[in-house]
Order: C-alpha cells, then structure tokens, then sequence
C-alpha cells in the first residue's frame, strides 16, 4: 500500500484465447484493481471469467486501515451454481453498515462536487475514427440500392418512435 499521505491507483490484467478445430474458444480473463487514498482508504477489485469451466468471480472490497469489508459473487454457467460471501476484517457483521458509511465518507472528502463512488478507474474515452470513403468515381448500382431502400422499408423495429421537428 502507499504512504499514508498519497493517492495510489494500480491495475493488472490477463486474457488468453485459444481455440482448437470445431471446439468452442477457450477465454480466460482475470483483473485486479487497487486504488488507495489518504488515510488508509483502500478499495480493491478483482474479476476472474473462465470459459473452461464456467466460473465467473467477481468481489469489491473497501477498506479503512485495518479494517474491510468484501464482497465477493460466484457463478458458475455451466452448473448454475451461484454463491455470494462476505468478509468482515478486524470487525464483526453488525458493524457492516456503519462500516460502509465512514468509507462511502472518507472518500467523499477527496472529492468534493461527487459522491465516493468516484474513486474508480478512468472510463474508456470514446475514439472518434474519420469515415472511409471511396473513390469519387465509384458509381453505386441502382437496383441494388432500390433492393437496400425496399428492404430498409420493410423493417419493423418496435419501441422506435420518430421525433416530429
């Protein structure tokens, strides 16, 4: 963990995909996040997805010091089987919700203008790519455009509505 002082962000993660004649893929995936602020605030994140045997794991833990909370959600999709834990270090399961509220406060001292859940990871920025065009000189065939129109015409997609301008 980082000083006691500091903001601390790391991450770490592996994919691998394998695929063997007319056997499904193979995808293994795993992820673990760690972000740590003033005060021994700490929030950890961890995912597993296994297509092998079907496991998916998930878990979320906040800590203060010496003290955490983490939740953590099995399933496995080819069983069915699912399983939610929840562990409590240095603090019995009564305190859970007091717990939770002095984290959900301590972090919202580090930001002001939002709530705690703001101590996650960047969010994916959007990446605008410029459309590709075609030579000015390609002529596009008329009755495979008509087919396209027609075709467009014919589709009923339900819950669209149209704007009136």
């Amino acid at each position: 963990m980082a000083s006691d002082n500091s903001h601390s962000f790391s991450s770490s993660s592996v994919m691998t995909y394998s695929k063997v004649g007319d056997e499904p893929p193979k995808v293994f995936q795993a992820s673990s996040q760690m972000r740590c602020a003033p005060g021994g605030i700490k929030e950890t994140r961890r995912s597993l997805k296994d297509s092998e045997s079907g496991l998916e794991k998930m878990s979320i833990g906040h800590h203060i010091q010496d003290r955490g909370h983490v939740i953590e959600r099995k399933e496995n999709r080819k069983t069915g089987e699912k399983e939610l834990n929840q562990d409590f270090q240095n603090m019995d399961e009564t305190e859970a919700q007091s717990f939770d509220e002095e984290w959900q406060r301590e972090v919202s001292r580090f930001h002001t203008s939002a709530p705690m859940a703001r101590l996650e990871a960047p969010r994916h920025r959007t990446v605008h790519r410029a459309a590709i065009t075609g030579p000015q000189d390609t002529h596009r065939d008329d009755k495979a455009a008509a087919a396209n129109q027609t075709h467009y015409n014919e589709l009923n997609i339900k819950g669209s509505g149209r704007k009136k301008h």
